[in-house]
């Protein structure tokens, strides 16, 4: 594989499962050392390994992106551990299904609390910390010169269109592409990119518990919401994480350096906006 991200320091929030360790693997396999900052610490742990076995350095690192508290200082122990922070994956996240009308504030709370107030503060800290390595004289500059860090924020094509019954999950989503406009705005002088993906169907366990809230709330046998879905997707298959990863290597990488506030459609076609 080829080593666009050699012995860069890279960042993948929840990334003990799923997409982000999917992205985790990826990003190591071209040559990056991955900080594994993970809710479940044995998940983490497990991830840490094999990104390990790709002959690069790994950091498992337990944090509960709810709470805001927590962040901090995680980037000030990335920073002890390798000495800067290059590439900030801002992929763990929360849903739920639930028909809009039976929401309950609880329950808005809980999504937002990771999908939308986690990820703005991960992605603040992590900035701050990538405009202090910037050398003095270039950080006072109106444009630095190059590319000093990619963050890559995970939206969802339900952040396009919206879930009558994600409503929640459907508004977070929607916001992280407006905070990666924002972001990207904000940081441009100092040439950090600032991206967004939107996935579609990924077969992942998040993409389980959705099928199983339809079994119970449309009367549907096991697989069949999936099913369904795969069927309105062009492509006419769902995604596996290694589709969404090698999309997010592309836009951690210098092949991207002149890409910036942009929301990437990962989905088979599903959305084409």
């Amino acid at each position: 594989m080829e080593q666009r991200l050699k012995d860069k320091i890279a960042i993948v929030t929840g990334a003990g499962r799923g997409i982000g360790k999917g992205v985790a693997l990826r990003l190591a396999g071209e040559g990056a050392h991955v900080v594994i900052a993970e809710y479940d610490a044995d998940a983490a742990q497990q991830t840490a390994q094999e990104v390990c076995a790709l002959g690069v350095s790994a950091l498992p690192y337990p944090i509960d992106l709810s709470d805001v508290s927590q962040i901090q200082p995680m980037v000030d122990a990335v920073v002890r551990a390798f000495g800067r922070i290059d590439i900030l994956v801002n992929n763990a996240g929360r849903v739920q299904t639930k028909p809009m009308l039976d929401l309950t504030e609880a329950d808005w709370d809980r999504i937002a609390s990771v999908n939308q107030r986690g990820l703005f503060f991960c992605l603040q800290a992590v900035a701050r910390q990538m405009i202090a390595q910037i050398p003095e004289d270039i950080r006072n500059r109106d444009r630095a010169p190059h590319s000093f860090g990619k963050i890559v924020n995970f939206s969802s094509v339900a952040g396009r269109s919206g879930r009558p019954n994600s409503t929640h999950y459907a508004a977070t989503k929607a916001a992280v592409i407006s905070i990666t406009r924002s972001a990207a705005l904000a940081l441009a002088r100092y040439n950090i990119n600032v991206n967004a993906v939107c996935p579609g169907i990924v077969l992942t366990a998040m993409w389980q518990e959705i099928d199983q809230a339809n079994q119970v709330m449309r009367g549907l046998e096991p697989g069949e919401w999936i099913r369904r879905s795969i069927e309105t997707v062009p492509l006419k298959r769902a995604a596996q994480p290694e589709d969404i990863a090698a999309a997010v290597a592309f836009l951690c990488s210098p092949d991207a350096d002149y890409i910036t506030g942009q929301a990437l459609n990962v989905d088979g076609g599903l959305e084409m906006d």
